[in-house]
């Protein structure tokens, strides 16, 4: 009996340790859109006005290293009112409908922006990403929230500078454990039950 309860203990153990599913933004993306002018500086601005790479390079699961300038191989804008009258944004399609629980953003360190899903009918908050203040590009994670499904993400500057940027966006699935851990729970959980049975028969036998 002993042995038994050992093996489900293991199967348990190994289900519980399963990692996260897989970023979903970099296989299930259908259309990036942006709104604005994105790569575009006021007048007399003392930063360098650096290229930008594609959209796509946001949900491409490669992030670039910690505290590099902030407008260095970003999707950056500057939000003043000379050269962005309107509040500018991202959103990101999906193929399909998708259930989030997580989700890593890495912007520009000292300011903070929000990360939006769209619930059918309005747009609601999935990540506050605050500003944390050290210096260029800095990766933040939402650990684990409420499992969120959605078809549409739009991401958008919500305080700061006014020189915004984001390199990196992504979105993780609720954990799902390999077909294998299951088979060896239930595996675990029926030798239990194989155990409880021989020594009820043993009881009736010797009782």
């Amino acid at each position: 009996m002993r042995k038994t309860l050992i093996a489900a203990s293991l199967a348990a153990t190994i289900l519980s340790c399963q990692p996260a599913s897989a970023g979903i933004l970099k296989d299930h993306w259908s259309v990036i859109t942006s709104f604005g002018a994105f790569g575009v500086l006021r007048a007399g601005s003392p930063w360098a006005n650096n290229p930008q790479p594609s959209v796509v390079t946001l949900i491409d699961e490669a992030y670039r290293p910690e505290n590099e300038l902030w407008n260095s191989n970003s999707i950056w804008w500057d939000q003043d009112p000379s050269v962005n009258e309107n509040q500018p944004w991202i959103t990101i399609d999906l193929d399909a409908s998708y259930s989030f629980n997580r989700f890593k953003v890495q912007a520009d360190d000292n300011d903070s922006y929000l990360l939006e899903y769209w619930d059918g009918a309005a747009w609601q908050t999935a990540f506050n990403v605050g500003a944390v203040y050290t210096y260029g590009l800095v990766t933040r994670d939402s650990g684990i929230i409420g499992t969120i499904t959605t078809n549409k993400l739009r991401f958008t500057a919500t305080g700061g500078d006014n020189y915004y940027a984001v390199s990196e966006i992504e979105g993780f699935a609720p954990e799902v454990p390999e077909p294998a851990s299951w088979a060896l729970m239930i595996a675990g959980f029926a030798a239990i039950g194989a155990g409880l049975r021989r020594n009820r028969q043993l009881a009736v036998s010797f009782g």
